[in-house]
């Protein structure tokens, strides 16, 4: 187990007094609601952009100011408690990539690829806190194991269990037997050289369970066991977290509004 998952297990029980874990984040974005807007339309500056370009930020209203200090309050918070991942990224023999939400984990061998693809946007599930036993926030994102044999691929698409980690207290994770299951597989697909909206795709539901099985023991055989989602898991927390942290930093700055380079405004 790497150093750096090590450092986000043991940093679990101060999860659970940070606000992230006392309340549901209330402040949600969606990727596909700019995905028809015109790329040049986005580039345009607005009017008031033109002529605030040369003079001193706006003043913040009320409101904005009540944003800014409540925002600024959670970085505080939240980087107070924040698990740092050290570079390498590693799980077991595969390699981390990071690029935005995105994850990649990559382990190559002569005569085989593995490739393992998630995402940590909306990867934490949502939690009602009625009934006050407050867990710390976990990513649990979905994720594709592409297996690349030649020119052939075979795509596994698995999601974590519902509830996997309920019961598991996090001083405790790494007495958790292997044999817990913690995800399973969703659906199946085998293409040649890429994916298209033409390759044939199967739901689990609809393969035999002694088919699921024999599956799930040859992810086993490359390493991904039930133990390595845990620590898949692990990962995509901190990322998501780190990711979180930097969400609101963007959202303080887009309210004040950047001042401009000092070799703009010195004439």
């Amino acid at each position: 187990m790497s150093n750096s998952l090590k450092v986000f297990r043991l940093g679990q029980s101060l999860l659970a007094n940070c606000r992230i874990a006392k309340f549901q984040r209330p402040i949600s974005i969606s990727a596909f609601q700019f995905q028809n807007l015109k790329g040049e339309a986005l580039k345009k500056p607005l009017p008031i952009e033109e002529k605030q370009a040369a003079a001193t930020p706006i003043g913040l209203t009320p409101t904005q100011r009540n944003l800014v200090e409540f925002v600024t309050g959670e970085i505080l918070e939240e980087r107070r408690v924040q698990l740092q991942l050290e570079p390498p990224y590693m799980i077991d023999d595969f390699t981390g990539h990071f690029s935005g939400s995105k994850v990649e984990l990559i382990r190559e061998s002569p005569h085989e690829r593995i490739n393992i693809f998630f995402n940590v946007s909306k990867s934490v599930p949502r939690r009602n806190d009625e009934t006050g036993d407050l867990t710390p926030v976990r990513s649990v994102p979905k994720f594709e194991v592409l297996i690349r044999r030649n020119d052939l691929l075979l795509s596994i698409f698995c999601v974590f269990k519902p509830g996997a980690f309920d019961d598991v207290e996090p001083e405790s994770l790494d007495q958790q037997p292997q044999e817990n299951e913690v995800f399973e597989i969703q659906d199946l697909s085998l293409y040649n050289h890429g994916w298209n909206d033409s390759c044939f795709t199967i739901d689990a539901s609809l393969i035999d369970d002694n088919l699921q099985t024999m599956i799930l023991e040859m992810l086993e055989e490359k390493g991904i066991t039930h133990e390595f989602a845990r620590k898949l898991s692990d990962m995509a927390t901190a990322r998501e977290h780190a990711l979180y942290i930097e969400f609101l930093e963007n959202l303080s700055k887009f309210t004040v509004g950047l001042p401009q380079p000092i070799s703009q405004t010195i004439k």
